[in-house]
């Protein structure tokens, strides 16, 4: 089963579940894959769904470093849940 196939059954789990912190991003992230499909107009193979995640990841790991120098402890602490989720 493709990356995109789980995360399209995450995302049916979660809208079961009422998840709406977890539907979010990974809403978030199915968004990222279909930018890039309409962008280059390719369907988006495993590696390219892994770059794509790390990437989300690393953007939320940089703004978990600013918010903490910012002294914004609830932005810090949605970063994180969204990394968890990701």
């Amino acid at each position: 089963m493709s990356l995109k196939t789980q995360l399209t059954e995450a995302m049916k789990e979660a809208m079961r579940a009422k998840d709406s912190a977890r539907l979010g991003v990974i809403r978030m992230a199915l968004a990222a894959f279909k930018q890039i499909e309409v962008d280059e107009r390719i369907e988006v193979d495993e590696a390219r769904s892994l770059a794509i995640l790390e990437k989300l990841i690393k953007q939320r790991r940089e703004s978990v470093a600013a918010y903490t120098a910012a002294n914004r402890l609830d932005l810090v602490a949605q970063e994180q849940s969204e990394i968890a989720v990701l």
